[in-house]
Protein backbone atom coordinates (compact mmCIF):
# COMPACT_ATOMS: atom_id res chain seq x y z
CA UNK A 1 0.00 0.00 0.00
CA UNK A 2 1.68 3.55 -0.96
CA UNK A 3 1.48 6.05 1.22
CA UNK A 4 -1.35 8.17 -0.87
CA UNK A 5 -3.94 4.91 0.06
CA UNK A 6 -2.82 4.70 3.38
CA UNK A 7 -3.32 8.85 4.32
CA UNK A 8 -6.79 7.87 2.33
CA UNK A 9 -7.35 5.37 4.93
CA UNK A 10 -6.17 6.90 7.58
CA UNK A 11 -8.26 9.82 7.10
CA UNK A 12 -11.64 7.63 6.03
CA UNK A 13 -11.24 5.91 9.65
CA UNK A 14 -11.06 9.18 10.99
CA UNK A 15 -14.04 10.42 9.69
CA UNK A 16 -16.00 6.94 10.78
CA UNK A 17 -14.82 6.55 14.26
CA UNK A 18 -14.08 10.02 15.81
CA UNK A 19 -16.90 11.43 18.21
CA UNK A 20 -15.84 14.95 16.89
CA UNK A 21 -18.25 16.68 14.10
CA UNK A 22 -15.61 17.23 11.31
CA UNK A 23 -17.00 18.60 7.84
CA UNK A 24 -15.22 20.41 4.91
CA UNK A 25 -17.21 22.88 3.09
CA UNK A 26 -16.69 25.32 -0.12
CA UNK A 27 -16.83 28.54 -0.99
CA UNK A 28 -20.94 28.56 -1.07
CA UNK A 29 -20.80 26.79 2.65
CA UNK A 30 -21.83 23.76 0.71
CA UNK A 31 -20.57 20.26 2.62
CA UNK A 32 -18.21 18.28 0.26
CA UNK A 33 -16.93 15.76 3.19
CA UNK A 34 -18.27 15.37 6.41
CA UNK A 35 -17.69 12.71 9.23
CA UNK A 36 -20.10 9.96 10.36
CA UNK A 37 -20.99 12.12 13.86
CA UNK A 38 -21.53 15.15 11.47
CA UNK A 39 -24.55 13.53 9.57
CA UNK A 40 -26.07 11.34 13.20
CA UNK A 41 -26.08 14.78 14.45
CA UNK A 42 -27.83 16.38 11.60
CA UNK A 43 -30.18 13.47 11.34
CA UNK A 44 -28.87 12.31 8.07
CA UNK A 45 -29.24 8.04 6.94
CA UNK A 46 -25.43 8.55 5.93
CA UNK A 47 -22.03 11.17 5.36
CA UNK A 48 -23.57 11.29 1.57
CA UNK A 49 -27.24 12.74 2.36
CA UNK A 50 -25.35 15.93 3.17
CA UNK A 51 -22.62 16.41 0.54
CA UNK A 52 -23.80 19.48 -1.71
CA UNK A 53 -26.12 20.60 1.05
CA UNK A 54 -25.93 23.68 3.04
CA UNK A 55 -26.76 24.96 6.64
CA UNK A 56 -29.86 26.42 5.38
CA UNK A 57 -31.55 23.03 4.68
CA UNK A 58 -31.01 22.23 8.24
CA UNK A 59 -30.99 24.89 10.48
CA UNK A 60 -33.24 27.95 11.16
CA UNK A 61 -33.01 30.63 9.34
CA UNK A 62 -31.13 32.66 11.83
CA UNK A 63 -28.51 30.29 12.81
CA UNK A 64 -27.60 29.55 8.72
CA UNK A 65 -27.02 33.00 8.50
CA UNK A 66 -25.22 33.08 11.41
CA UNK A 67 -23.13 30.18 10.36
CA UNK A 68 -22.36 31.70 6.93
CA UNK A 69 -21.34 34.82 8.05
CA UNK A 70 -18.41 32.84 10.09
CA UNK A 71 -17.49 31.52 7.05
CA UNK A 72 -17.49 34.30 4.71
CA UNK A 73 -15.24 35.92 7.22
CA UNK A 74 -12.79 33.09 7.57
CA UNK A 75 -12.75 32.66 4.23
CA UNK A 76 -12.38 36.52 3.47
CA UNK A 77 -9.24 37.27 5.69
CA UNK A 78 -7.71 33.65 6.53
CA UNK A 79 -8.12 33.93 10.04
CA UNK A 80 -9.47 31.05 11.60
CA UNK A 81 -12.44 30.85 14.56
CA UNK A 82 -11.19 29.35 17.03
CA UNK A 83 -13.32 27.64 20.07
CA UNK A 84 -16.16 29.57 19.37
CA UNK A 85 -19.75 28.71 21.34
CA UNK A 86 -22.42 28.71 18.85
CA UNK A 87 -25.94 28.45 19.60
CA UNK A 88 -27.90 25.76 17.46
CA UNK A 89 -31.59 26.90 16.78
CA UNK A 90 -33.08 23.66 14.93
CA UNK A 91 -35.92 24.38 12.59
CA UNK A 92 -38.77 22.82 15.34
CA UNK A 93 -37.20 25.32 17.84
CA UNK A 94 -35.26 22.98 20.02
CA UNK A 95 -31.74 24.79 20.71
CA UNK A 96 -28.49 23.16 21.44
CA UNK A 97 -24.96 24.18 21.38
CA UNK A 98 -21.90 23.32 19.69
CA UNK A 99 -17.84 24.21 20.65
CA UNK A 100 -17.03 24.76 16.81
CA UNK A 101 -13.36 25.67 15.74
CA UNK A 102 -13.43 26.60 11.57
CA UNK A 103 -10.08 27.20 9.42
CA UNK A 104 -9.63 28.37 6.20
CA UNK A 105 -9.39 25.06 3.94
CA UNK A 106 -6.33 26.07 1.42
CA UNK A 107 -5.15 24.20 -2.07
CA UNK A 108 -1.72 23.91 -3.14
CA UNK A 109 -1.43 27.16 -3.88
CA UNK A 110 -2.41 28.43 -1.02
CA UNK A 111 -5.84 29.86 -2.13
CA UNK A 112 -8.71 29.45 -0.33
CA UNK A 113 -11.61 27.04 -1.56
CA UNK A 114 -13.78 26.85 1.62
CA UNK A 115 -13.66 25.70 4.85
CA UNK A 116 -12.57 23.20 7.19
CA UNK A 117 -14.59 22.58 10.60
CA UNK A 118 -14.62 20.30 13.80
CA UNK A 119 -17.69 20.46 16.39
CA UNK A 120 -18.31 19.17 19.32
CA UNK A 121 -21.64 18.82 21.21
CA UNK A 122 -21.63 21.39 23.76
CA UNK A 123 -25.27 21.04 25.33
CA UNK A 124 -24.81 19.48 27.92
CA UNK A 125 -21.86 21.35 29.30
CA UNK A 126 -23.69 24.83 28.77
CA UNK A 127 -26.82 23.78 30.35
CA UNK A 128 -24.65 22.47 33.37
CA UNK A 129 -23.29 26.18 32.95
CA UNK A 130 -26.29 27.59 32.58
CA UNK A 131 -27.28 25.95 35.50
CA UNK A 132 -24.45 27.04 37.73
CA UNK A 133 -24.78 30.88 36.43
CA UNK A 134 -28.32 30.35 37.68
CA UNK A 135 -27.44 29.16 41.19
CA UNK A 136 -24.66 31.91 41.34
CA UNK A 137 -27.08 34.53 40.61
CA UNK A 138 -29.71 32.75 43.06
CA UNK A 139 -27.15 32.85 45.47
CA UNK A 140 -25.91 36.58 45.16
CA UNK A 141 -29.64 37.44 45.41
CA UNK A 142 -29.91 35.72 48.37
CA UNK A 143 -26.49 37.04 49.77
CA UNK A 144 -28.21 40.19 48.96
CA UNK A 145 -31.25 39.72 51.10
CA UNK A 146 -29.26 38.24 53.58
CA UNK A 147 -26.64 40.77 54.05
CA UNK A 148 -30.07 43.60 53.79
CA UNK A 149 -31.63 41.42 56.38
CA UNK A 150 -28.74 41.44 58.83
CA UNK A 151 -27.94 45.18 58.05
CA UNK A 152 -31.71 45.31 59.48
CA UNK A 153 -31.54 43.46 62.45
CA UNK A 154 -28.35 45.05 63.65
CA UNK A 155 -29.68 48.32 63.56
CA UNK A 156 -32.62 46.98 65.38
CA UNK A 157 -30.16 45.37 67.92
CA UNK A 158 -28.58 48.38 68.33
CA UNK A 159 -32.09 50.41 68.77
CA UNK A 160 -32.68 47.61 71.20
CA UNK A 161 -29.29 48.43 73.07
CA UNK A 162 -30.11 51.93 73.22
CA UNK A 163 -33.75 50.86 74.69
CA UNK A 164 -32.68 48.53 77.13
CA UNK A 165 -29.54 50.77 78.39
CA UNK A 166 -31.95 53.72 78.76
CA UNK A 167 -34.49 51.44 80.95
CA UNK A 168 -31.60 51.12 83.62
CA UNK A 169 -31.61 53.87 86.01
CA UNK A 170 -30.14 57.23 85.15
CA UNK A 171 -30.92 58.72 88.27
CA UNK A 172 -31.32 57.06 91.81
CA UNK A 173 -34.17 57.84 94.56
CA UNK A 174 -32.82 60.03 97.04
CA UNK A 175 -33.88 58.96 101.12
CA UNK A 176 -34.11 61.00 103.57
CA UNK A 177 -32.70 61.39 106.23
CA UNK A 178 -29.05 62.24 107.65
CA UNK A 179 -25.99 61.00 109.22
CA UNK A 180 -23.69 62.88 111.73
CA UNK A 181 -21.90 63.56 108.14
CA UNK A 182 -24.68 65.76 106.45
CA UNK A 183 -25.14 63.06 103.51
CA UNK A 184 -28.14 61.51 102.45
CA UNK A 185 -27.99 57.84 103.78
CA UNK A 186 -27.52 56.14 100.73
CA UNK A 187 -25.52 56.53 97.54
CA UNK A 188 -25.69 54.17 94.55
CA UNK A 189 -23.76 53.71 91.82
CA UNK A 190 -23.79 50.40 89.11
CA UNK A 191 -21.45 48.83 86.04
CA UNK A 192 -23.79 47.20 83.31
CA UNK A 193 -21.69 45.25 80.49
CA UNK A 194 -23.95 42.88 78.37
CA UNK A 195 -22.12 40.06 76.44
CA UNK A 196 -24.40 40.58 73.51
CA UNK A 197 -25.50 44.11 71.79
CA UNK A 198 -28.46 43.22 74.11
CA UNK A 199 -28.33 41.43 77.49
CA UNK A 200 -30.42 39.84 80.15
CA UNK A 201 -28.97 41.56 83.55
CA UNK A 202 -30.96 43.99 84.58
CA UNK A 203 -31.49 46.13 87.94
CA UNK A 204 -33.38 48.98 89.51
CA UNK A 205 -33.40 50.95 92.72
CA UNK A 206 -37.24 52.56 93.72
CA UNK A 207 -38.05 54.87 96.30
CA UNK A 208 -40.90 53.09 98.65
CA UNK A 209 -41.35 55.99 100.91
CA UNK A 210 -39.49 59.17 102.40
CA UNK A 211 -36.92 57.18 104.29
CA UNK A 212 -36.86 53.74 102.31
CA UNK A 213 -35.53 51.97 98.99
CA UNK A 214 -35.69 48.75 97.33
CA UNK A 215 -32.95 47.70 95.42
CA UNK A 216 -33.29 44.76 92.57
CA UNK A 217 -31.28 42.86 90.32
CA UNK A 218 -32.08 40.32 88.07
CA UNK A 219 -30.29 37.61 85.44
CA UNK A 220 -32.26 35.84 82.94
CA UNK A 221 -30.02 32.56 81.76
CA UNK A 222 -28.44 33.02 78.82
CA UNK A 223 -28.09 36.22 76.80
CA UNK A 224 -28.98 38.31 73.61
CA UNK A 225 -32.57 39.02 72.18
CA UNK A 226 -34.62 36.29 74.13
CA UNK A 227 -32.90 37.37 77.60
CA UNK A 228 -33.43 40.89 76.48
CA UNK A 229 -36.93 40.38 76.30
CA UNK A 230 -37.59 38.24 79.88
CA UNK A 231 -35.87 41.11 81.29
CA UNK A 232 -38.22 43.59 79.55
CA UNK A 233 -41.05 42.06 80.62
CA UNK A 234 -39.64 41.64 84.14
CA UNK A 235 -38.70 45.39 84.08
CA UNK A 236 -42.67 45.98 82.97
CA UNK A 237 -44.26 43.78 86.47
CA UNK A 238 -41.82 45.61 88.67
CA UNK A 239 -43.99 48.81 88.11
CA UNK A 240 -47.42 46.67 88.62
CA UNK A 241 -46.02 45.55 91.43
CA UNK A 242 -45.09 48.62 93.67
CA UNK A 243 -47.34 48.39 95.95
CA UNK A 244 -46.12 45.15 97.17
CA UNK A 245 -42.30 46.07 97.21
CA UNK A 246 -42.36 46.84 101.13
CA UNK A 247 -42.46 42.96 101.68
CA UNK A 248 -39.71 41.43 99.73
CA UNK A 249 -40.95 38.20 100.30
CA UNK A 250 -44.62 38.88 98.95
CA UNK A 251 -42.82 41.19 96.02
CA UNK A 252 -40.41 38.19 94.76
CA UNK A 253 -43.48 35.35 95.08
CA UNK A 254 -46.03 37.64 93.30
CA UNK A 255 -43.04 38.93 90.67
CA UNK A 256 -42.58 35.05 90.50
CA UNK A 257 -46.47 34.24 89.79
CA UNK A 258 -47.08 37.28 86.88
CA UNK A 259 -44.17 35.80 85.23
CA UNK A 260 -45.34 32.44 85.31
CA UNK A 261 -48.70 33.60 83.74
CA UNK A 262 -47.66 35.35 80.88
CA UNK A 263 -44.87 32.86 79.98
CA UNK A 264 -46.99 29.39 80.78
CA UNK A 265 -47.59 28.84 76.78
CA UNK A 266 -44.00 29.38 75.72
CA UNK A 267 -42.63 26.16 75.17
CA UNK A 268 -39.16 26.98 75.41
CA UNK A 269 -38.67 27.25 79.80
CA UNK A 270 -36.68 29.86 81.04
CA UNK A 271 -35.13 30.68 84.19
CA UNK A 272 -34.43 33.93 86.45
CA UNK A 273 -32.69 34.65 89.57
CA UNK A 274 -33.60 37.76 91.07
CA UNK A 275 -32.53 39.38 94.82
CA UNK A 276 -34.80 42.37 96.37
CA UNK A 277 -33.04 43.97 98.91
CA UNK A 278 -34.62 46.99 101.32
CA UNK A 279 -33.16 49.85 102.54
CA UNK A 280 -34.14 52.04 105.36
CA UNK A 281 -32.60 54.88 106.98
CA UNK A 282 -34.31 54.95 109.94
CA UNK A 283 -32.31 50.88 110.68
CA UNK A 284 -28.91 49.74 110.45
CA UNK A 285 -29.81 46.57 108.70
CA UNK A 286 -31.29 46.06 105.61
CA UNK A 287 -34.14 43.14 104.85
CA UNK A 288 -34.03 40.63 101.44
CA UNK A 289 -35.15 38.06 100.01
CA UNK A 290 -33.47 35.67 97.53
CA UNK A 291 -34.55 34.01 94.28
CA UNK A 292 -31.25 31.88 93.58
CA UNK A 293 -30.04 35.07 92.97
CA UNK A 294 -25.85 34.75 94.15
CA UNK A 295 -25.23 36.48 97.56
CA UNK A 296 -24.01 39.94 97.89
CA UNK A 297 -21.11 40.85 99.26
CA UNK A 298 -20.79 43.31 103.08
CA UNK A 299 -17.84 45.43 102.71
CA UNK A 300 -16.63 47.40 106.19
CA UNK A 301 -14.43 49.54 104.59
CA UNK A 302 -13.07 50.80 107.64
CA UNK A 303 -12.04 47.20 108.80
CA UNK A 304 -11.02 46.46 105.01
CA UNK A 305 -13.14 43.50 105.12
CA UNK A 306 -15.60 41.66 102.64
CA UNK A 307 -17.62 38.92 103.52
CA UNK A 308 -21.59 37.65 102.14
CA UNK A 309 -24.05 39.27 103.75
CA UNK A 310 -25.64 35.78 104.92
CA UNK A 311 -24.38 32.26 105.00
CA UNK A 312 -27.48 30.71 104.81
CA UNK A 313 -27.70 30.11 100.81
CA UNK A 314 -29.81 26.60 101.68
CA UNK A 315 -32.28 28.76 102.58
CA UNK A 316 -32.74 30.63 99.66
CA UNK A 317 -36.24 30.17 97.34
CA UNK A 318 -35.94 29.01 94.05
CA UNK A 319 -35.17 30.91 90.67
CA UNK A 320 -38.12 32.89 88.87
CA UNK A 321 -40.41 30.92 86.52
CA UNK A 322 -39.78 27.11 88.12
CA UNK A 323 -42.96 26.97 89.94
CA UNK A 324 -46.44 28.64 90.94
CA UNK A 325 -46.74 29.17 94.51
CA UNK A 326 -43.26 29.85 96.18
CA UNK A 327 -43.06 31.90 99.22
CA UNK A 328 -39.27 33.36 99.80
CA UNK A 329 -37.51 33.50 102.94
CA UNK A 330 -37.05 36.61 104.18
CA UNK A 331 -33.18 37.76 105.65
CA UNK A 332 -31.88 40.79 107.56
CA UNK A 333 -27.87 42.00 108.15
CA UNK A 334 -26.26 44.47 109.61
CA UNK A 335 -26.12 47.46 107.49
CA UNK A 336 -24.04 50.36 109.19
CA UNK A 337 -21.88 53.60 108.58
CA UNK A 338 -19.20 53.32 105.89
CA UNK A 339 -20.59 49.71 105.17
CA UNK A 340 -21.00 48.80 101.41
CA UNK A 341 -22.96 46.19 100.25
CA UNK A 342 -22.19 45.35 96.58
CA UNK A 343 -24.60 42.89 94.43
CA UNK A 344 -23.72 41.07 90.77
CA UNK A 345 -24.48 38.44 88.59
CA UNK A 346 -22.72 35.83 88.11
CA UNK A 347 -21.54 36.71 84.72
CA UNK A 348 -18.50 38.72 86.84
CA UNK A 349 -17.20 35.38 88.39
CA UNK A 350 -18.02 32.52 86.52
CA UNK A 351 -15.00 33.46 83.78
CA UNK A 352 -12.41 30.47 82.91
CA UNK A 353 -8.47 30.44 83.18
CA UNK A 354 -6.54 29.46 79.57
CA UNK A 355 -6.45 26.18 81.47
CA UNK A 356 -9.71 25.81 82.44
CA UNK A 357 -9.93 27.05 86.18
CA UNK A 358 -12.92 29.62 87.22
CA UNK A 359 -12.61 32.63 88.79
CA UNK A 360 -15.52 31.79 91.53
CA UNK A 361 -17.09 33.48 94.72
CA UNK A 362 -14.02 33.20 96.88
CA UNK A 363 -11.64 35.05 94.83
CA UNK A 364 -14.44 37.79 93.86
CA UNK A 365 -14.71 38.07 97.17
CA UNK A 366 -11.09 38.27 97.85
CA UNK A 367 -10.60 40.66 95.28
CA UNK A 368 -13.72 42.96 96.96
CA UNK A 369 -11.71 42.75 100.45
CA UNK A 370 -8.30 43.91 98.61
CA UNK A 371 -10.29 46.66 97.16
CA UNK A 372 -12.17 47.65 100.00
CA UNK A 373 -11.27 51.24 100.32
CA UNK A 374 -11.79 52.04 96.72
CA UNK A 375 -14.42 54.36 95.69
CA UNK A 376 -17.34 52.87 93.87
CA UNK A 377 -16.23 53.45 89.96
CA UNK A 378 -12.31 52.85 91.11
CA UNK A 379 -13.72 49.53 92.49
CA UNK A 380 -15.33 48.75 89.13
CA UNK A 381 -12.43 48.94 87.19
CA UNK A 382 -10.47 47.32 89.65
CA UNK A 383 -12.58 44.27 89.92
CA UNK A 384 -13.48 43.97 86.32
CA UNK A 385 -9.70 44.28 85.86
CA UNK A 386 -8.69 41.42 88.02
CA UNK A 387 -11.02 39.05 86.73
CA UNK A 388 -9.73 40.15 83.16
CA UNK A 389 -6.38 39.00 84.51
CA UNK A 390 -7.38 36.19 85.66
CA UNK A 391 -8.70 34.89 81.93
CA UNK A 392 -6.55 36.51 79.98
CA UNK A 393 -9.18 38.34 78.14
CA UNK A 394 -10.76 41.56 77.66
CA UNK A 395 -14.22 40.64 77.41
CA UNK A 396 -17.25 38.20 78.92
CA UNK A 397 -19.04 35.36 77.56
CA UNK A 398 -22.10 36.59 79.97
CA UNK A 399 -23.73 39.63 80.76
CA UNK A 400 -22.08 41.64 84.04
CA UNK A 401 -24.21 43.39 86.31
CA UNK A 402 -22.85 45.11 89.34
CA UNK A 403 -24.52 47.66 91.57
CA UNK A 404 -23.08 49.02 94.78
CA UNK A 405 -24.89 50.27 97.76
CA UNK A 406 -23.03 52.71 100.38
CA UNK A 407 -24.33 53.84 103.47
CA UNK A 408 -22.58 57.14 104.29
CA UNK A 409 -20.34 57.76 107.71
CA UNK A 410 -19.34 60.31 109.96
Amino acid sequence: MDDIALGQDLFRFLLENTPDQIYFKDTQGRFICVSRAVAEFMGARDADDLIGKSDFEFWSEQTARGTAEDERRIMETGQPLIGKIERLVHPDGQVTWDYTTKLPLRNSRGEVIGIAGINRDFTAVKKLQDALEEERNRLRMLTAELEARNAQLEADLRMAREVQLALLPREFPTVNGYGVSGHPPFSFAHYYRPAAAVGGDFFDVFPLSQNRAGVFICDVMGHGLRAALITAIIRTLLEELRPVMLNASRFLSALNLRLRAILERVEEPFVATAFYMILDAASEEVQFANAAHPIPVRIHRSAGTAELITKERLKMGPALGLFDEVTYPVFTCPFEQNHSIVLFTDGLYEVESLDGKEFGRNALISSLQRFATFPAEQLFSALVEDVCRFSSRQDFEDDVCIVVVERSGS
